[in-house]
């Protein structure tokens, strides 16, 4: 039984094994285990945790990084590039010396 086929009997199977009375559910999980090859404890599981009729969790919780944009990435990747890969902890250090000479030829800071 090919994995798509044994999902499809999963989710056919599920709302029945939910309903069922103890006889029952050891009947359909008998059933269930031997059509699909699954341990007794496997098939258990899957059918306690199908997900089908869930709703899914929302992907992008807090507030969004302020780091996370190209006007701060790619000056910053080009400064680590140009200081041969350093670590983070170095690059904190250098930062201020690579930083100087950019900002005063873009003419940010007014000397």
């Amino acid at each position: 039984m090919s994995p798509r086929a044994r999902m499809e009997y999963l989710e056919a199977i599920y709302l029945r094994y939910q309903r069922a009375s103890l006889k029952e559910k050891t009947m359909i999980l008998n059933e269930f285990r031997l059509n699909c090859g699954y341990h007794r404890k496997h098939a258990i599981r899957l059918l306690n945790r199908f997900k089908r009729f869930a709703k899914p969790k929302p992907k992008n919780r807090g507030k969004p990084s302020k780091y996370n944009r190209a006007s701060i990435l790619e000056p910053l990747k080009k400064i680590w590039l140009a200081a041969n890969l350093p670590c983070s902890k170095r690059l904190k250090a250098i930062l201020p010396l690579w930083l100087l000479p950019l900002l005063t030829s873009l003419k940010i800071l007014k000397s």
